[in-house]
């Protein structure tokens, strides 16, 4: 049970992560001069991280 929790609860972490970096990245890229692409950068990988949770907890509960 705790097992399908954390599959579930780091997939939903995974998505939204990557959709606030897509929302980001078009953000950026429509502005003009220098941009902070700070937060573009760690939702990539925080939501990259998450996938790989999601996976692993996956993985597990066969």
């Amino acid at each position: 049970m705790l097992m399908e929790i954390a599959m579930l609860i780091s997939f939903l972490m995974s998505v939204f992560l990557f959709l606030v970096g897509y929302k980001e990245a078009i953000t950026i890229s429509r502005a003009s001069g220098l941009v902070n692409g700070g937060t573009m950068i760690f939702c990539f990988v925080m939501g990259l991280i998450f996938a790989i949770f999601a996976n692993t907890f996956s993985s597990n509960l066969s």
